[in-house]
């Protein structure tokens, strides 16, 4: 994937990996300590029967999980910088379900410049398989050169 430099512009959209949320992935996440005994621990996350008592059709992956995919686009478009330089606001809107399919998008919604450096401000979301957007929010960063 491509950074983002100084000569993007307004508009200019960036889209991360597809990732399957499949149950390895959430028992890896939120399972507890691996030597652990029990191991994965029995939560929303990692067990089906656990998520159906608590009303949930199936699994889900903890938010902070795909808020991750997120932070790698992030990276991925300003290098490793951005966890010092950039920003992220974001809030949950849906629950990303085991066996989805995850995706995080970017659009540059504004351009700066300070001190002859481009800064920008993008429109960030994630949204899986069928288009539903499960995280939404903003996100800033500074071009590399």
């Amino acid at each position: 994937m491509a950074r983002i430099t100084g000569n993007n512009r307004e508009g200019d959209q960036f889209s991360g990996k597809a990732k399957k949320m499949a149950f390895e992935r959430l028992w890896t996440f939120s399972g507890g300590k691996f030597a652990g005994t029990g191991w994965p621990s029995k939560n929303t996350h990692t067990d089906l029967d656990f998520a159906r008592e608590r009303g949930l059709r199936t699994a889900i992956a903890s938010g902070t999980q795909f808020e991750g995919h997120m932070v790698q686009l992030m990276i991925d478009l300003f290098g490793v910088k951005w966890l010092s330089h950039g920003t992220m606001d974001v809030k949950f809107t849906g629950p990303v379900e085991v066996d989805d399919v995850v995706v995080a998008h970017a659009l540059v919604t504004k351009k700066t410049y300070d001190s002859g450096v481009a800064g920008f401000i993008l429109e960030v979301w994630v949204e899986n398989q069928k288009g539903e957007k499960v995280l939404v929010g903003t996100a800033t960063g500074v071009a590399t050169q």
